[in-house]
């Protein structure tokens, strides 16, 4: 969203690993800027136990790159 609008061409890839039976997330991938910003609230949320659906439930920042991790609904089996 935060490139989306201002209209840079930058690009960040993230995705949430999420046990099909439990909910709860188990990792995450991001890879591109404040990656590493990200990762310590990540790891926060991921030592308590986080599932996908709390992080569904999370208000996002916006215009923000961490506003993804909390907006992601398409499913990806790959």
């Amino acid at each position: 969203m935060k490139h989306t609008l201002s209209g840079r061409d930058e690009r960040v890839l993230m995705k949430l690993v999420v046990d099909g039976e439990t909910d709860k997330v188990l990792g995450c991938h991001i890879a591109g800027e404040a990656a590493g910003e990200m990762a310590q609230l990540l790891g926060i949320a991921l030592t308590c136990g986080a599932t996908k659906a709390q992080f569904d439930a999370t208000l996002a920042v916006h215009p923000t790159a961490s506003e993804e991790l909390v907006t992601m609904r398409e499913k990806s089996c790959a």
